[in-house]
């Protein structure tokens, strides 16, 4: 669901709803190193120390790529119902998480030379990513659009894995390393674009509340909240395991030169376990409980706020809130703010072409990581309405 949500009149006819979301963001890592780390490009070192410099000891950084189409039967019955319309809808997510402390961005980018004499510590690491495709089939309530739909989900790539204790040791020249290491992991492999099935619930629940001297809807939402069996090419990599190194530096360690001898495998002496495993995964679902916009409203500005939870992530949960504003009945106008998910404080704008049979919105829940790149992310969010034959 984008952010702000709609509602407006009962159902009558067919309509065709598609939305979609490409949102990077993060709570210390800034837009030019992200966008270069991703999509390509030198990273020089002004960039890396500007992001650097504002890491805590706890950061996160998050995707969100996903698109949605839905077809509701609006015109028709189910089952003899005529209060009631069926839905199909198939969708594509992309969503991955990283928490992880400074520390553990120094070593990786800037190497084991700023850890010299000291403890680089990388502990309570986490990854989560799923990216998965979904079939659905479900009944929608035509008076107030509340909808229940079941799915059937392909799951094409999953990972999720843990560092509980990671700390690295070093003496002043970096000649004697002491690794201690505790972690695992569970991630797909191959490049089959299918890797396990499954099934996932979506709720839509709208409640008419007395708002003022009028009434508002609430929403209550649930979106793919489901588990799949991955049956094919899934490893789970586990390490517990406290090891040192002396006589050799750090860049010996990890060059393509293997300075114990060809016999010797830094996987075995670091105990990393690696075996094929079949397994139950949940799916990166979520909660949303909002406030709702009403499009056909003779009211100018409307409110807007709500929260978002996800429970299989390790993100934070996602406060937002904001206006609406309807200047012409052709042309609407919203501005949002919101906390918590995957980064800071950020601040949204949409934009929405109100026409007879066609809303179509387009925004950004980023406008300042839109036009800088000293921002934390950057996003693009867009939904289309159609009422056909209305």
């Amino acid at each position: 669901m984008i952010y702000p949500g709609y509602s407006d009149s009962s159902i009558s006819h067919a309509i065709i709803e598609t939305d979609g979301i490409f949102d990077l963001q993060g709570s210390a890592i800034k837009r030019e190193f992200s966008n270069t780390l991703l999509f390509g490009g030198f990273i020089d070192e002004g960039m890396k120390g500007r992001s650097f410099e504002k890491h805590s000891a706890v950061n996160r950084f998050g995707i969100n790529a996903n698109a949605e189409i839905r077809y509701i039967n609006g015109g028709g019955g189910f089952m003899k119902r005529d209060s009631v319309a069926w839905m199909i809808k198939g969708g594509y997510f992309a969503l991955g998480n990283l928490i992880y402390g400074q520390d553990a961005f120094g070593l990786l980018f800037y190497g084991n030379e700023s850890y010299l004499n000291t403890t680089a510590d990388f502990s309570n690491t986490r990854l989560d990513f799923a990216q998965f495709q979904k079939i659905g089939f479900g009944i929608v309530n035509k008076k107030n659009k509340s909808s229940v739909t079941l799915n059937v989900v392909n799951v094409q790539n999953y990972v999720d894995g843990t560092i509980r204790k990671g700390e690295l040791t070093q003496n002043e020249d970096g000649s004697q390393i002491n690794l201690d290491i505790q972690g695992n992991m569970l991630a797909t492999t191959g490049a089959n674009f299918n890797k396990g099935l499954g099934l996932s619930l979506d709720v839509d629940y709208r409640i008419l509340v007395p708002w003022g001297k009028s009434t508002t809807t609430f929403q209550v939402m649930a979106q793919n909240m489901g588990a799949a069996y991955i049956y094919n090419g899934m490893q789970k990599i586990a390490v517990d395991s406290n090891y040192s190194y002396s006589g050799f530096d750090f860049e010996t360690l990890t060059s393509d030169s293997n300075p114990f001898g060809d016999d010797f495998s830094i996987i075995d002496s670091l105990g990393i376990e690696k075996r094929d495993v079949k397994r139950f995964v949940p799916l990166p679902g979520y909660l949303q409980v909002a406030k709702l916009v009403d499009v056909t409203s003779a009211k100018k500005v409307q409110s807007f706020f709500g929260i978002r939870l996800y429970p299989t992530f390790s993100s934070i949960p996602q406060l937002f809130a904001g206006a609406y504003w309807k200047p012409t009945e052709l042309l609407h106008v919203a501005g949002s703010v919101t906390y918590g998910g995957f980064g800071n404080f950020r601040g949204g704008l949409f934009l929405t072409l109100n026409l007879k049979q066609v809303n179509w919105m387009l925004g950004t829940e980023d406008v300042f990581g839109g036009v800088s790149k000293k921002g934390y992310g950057e996003s693009l969010v867009t939904k289309l309405i159609w009422k056909i034959n209305s």
